[in-house]
């Protein structure tokens, strides 16, 4: 009996299933070389970034992935986590790791970490790093500043592209260090720069969270020191 084949990325790839306002969030990536996006939770912002990641790999118009996030979740500095810097960060990054394995399968997914094709690093690491041919993911960029956007922006080397996702609603810094809205109006109108809103509507998890969401910014808009809860 003659073996059957493994399916590759690109067969995974090929399975996803992309709702209309995913499919403009791809080309808005693929259009340009920085891309902005930003909506509610759930609304699949990382989960179709790596996928244009995946595809343009598969493609081969990328050699690497770069993930990286804020470590700022918990209110914990990466130092005091135990272990070296991947054991430090691996809590942080399993929401990417998540996606990517729902996308191309644990069997792949785990063979592109353990080449370092699909890399993890943190923000705190980065200067003086330059990304070459590679597609650069900021995620939970509602927790980096000003500066810290600057930082990841600018490692992009050549023939790289980056894409910067957050949720405005959810930041867990100081709201006068959030500085996503203003780093976006600063740059958005430069050439190549591009911007994909998702809303309410938009949310592909449990329908409940649409409702959970607009009672939560309704709720935010009434209380004014809903930062400090």
């Amino acid at each position: 009996m003659a073996k059957r084949s493994q399916p590759t990325t690109g067969d995974s790839l090929k399975r996803v299933q992309l709702r209309e306002s995913q499919k403009h969030y791809v080309r808005n990536i693929e259009e340009n070389e920085i891309t902005f996006c930003y909506g509610p939770a759930g609304t699949s912002k990382t989960f179709t970034a790596c996928y244009v990641a995946l595809k343009m790999l598969s493609e081969k118009k990328i050699k690497e992935i770069i993930l990286c996030k804020p470590i700022q979740e918990a209110g914990e500095k990466l130092g005091f986590l135990p272990g070296d810097k991947d054991e430090k960060i691996d809590p942080y990054m399993k929401s990417y790791k998540s996606n990517i394995e729902k996308i191309i399968g644990v069997t792949a997914a785990k063979t592109l970490f353990d080449k370092n094709i699909i890399r993890f690093e943190p923000l705190a690491y980065m200067r003086g790093d330059t990304f070459d041919n590679s597609l650069m993911i900021l995620d939970e960029a509602q927790n980096a500043t000003f500066k810290q956007l600057m930082l990841f922006v600018t490692r992009m080397g050549k023939d790289s592209k980056v894409v910067v996702t957050g949720d405005v609603s959810q930041h867990d810094i100081a709201a006068s260090q959030v500085s996503l809205p203003d780093f976006i109006e600063l740059i958005d109108s430069v050439k190549g720069v591009g911007t994909h809103i998702f809303t309410e509507n938009d949310i592909v998890r449990a329908k409940i969270l649409q409702e959970v969401v607009k009672r939560y910014d309704k709720w935010k808009s009434t209380n004014p020191n809903h930062s400090k809860r």
